[in-house]
């Protein structure tokens, strides 16, 4: 059992080291984006391009200082997550690289889940990329927001072939957010869409105010 231990920290300790390592060549990118976007006469289409790269850029940063600095012990429920805010900028980041069709269905309230903002963004991500790279250049895909009793559904369908008949790796990722969901009181679900492909349905506890989460069984 030591010499297990031994190992996990060692590969969490080595994880650790590449993140760092990793830090100073996205802080030269931000500092690059940074410096182009200040020159005058910049057209409008560069200077939204640029904005785009700035955007990713600080993503990936914030997953970086996530991994660096996250508590051993296990996942973080504190604080509220607004999910309608990180969705919105997942969509964003996805559109800049894929031109189908993408449509955003939430619901008129606030929605909030207790676990940390960049896990909720790096599993919201996952899911927009296996469906926009099911869908195709120029499929649809449709990204459903809305509170069910005490947890929030992530729903995401494309117009892809549907599982079981997707070209090799278009499943990767999804394995990871069924595992980060699980870890934080939620869960995924596959199965077929409304569009005729895949449709992935992501549930998590929802956080009430204060940053308590809320009971999953009241109101069933």
């Amino acid at each position: 059992m030591a010499g297990g231990s031994n190992q996990a920290h060692g590969l969490v300790d080595g994880l650790r080291q590449v993140c760092h390592d990793i830090r100073q060549p996205i802080a030269g990118v931000l500092a690059l984006a940074g410096a182009a976007l200040c020159e005058a006469d910049l057209p409008e289409d560069t200077r939204r391009r640029l904005n785009q790269i700035v955007g990713l850029a600080e993503w990936q940063s914030d997953v970086i200082d996530h991994l660096l600095w996250a508590p051993e012990a296990g996942p973080s429920t504190m604080g509220q997550t607004d999910v309608l805010a990180v969705v919105t900028e997942a969509i964003a980041a996805q559109r800049s690289t894929w031109a189908g069709d993408l449509i955003l269905l939430w619901p008129p309230a606030p929605l909030y889940v207790g676990l940390p903002r960049v896990t909720l963004r790096r599993m919201a991500a996952n899911l927009l990329a296996n469906a926009t790279r099911a869908a195709g250049p120029a499929g649809r895909v449709t990204v459903e927001v809305a509170p069910r009793a005490a947890q929030m559904l992530l729903a995401v369908e494309d117009n892809g072939p549907g599982f079981g008949r997707l070209p090799p790796g278009l499943g990767l990722g999804l394995s990871a957010v069924a595992r980060a969901a699980i870890e934080h009181g939620g869960r995924l679900e596959c199965g077929h869409g409304r569009l005729g492909g895949a449709r992935v349905s992501l549930w998590l506890p929802t956080a009430e105010p204060g940053g308590r989460t809320a009971d999953a069984t009241r109101g069933l």
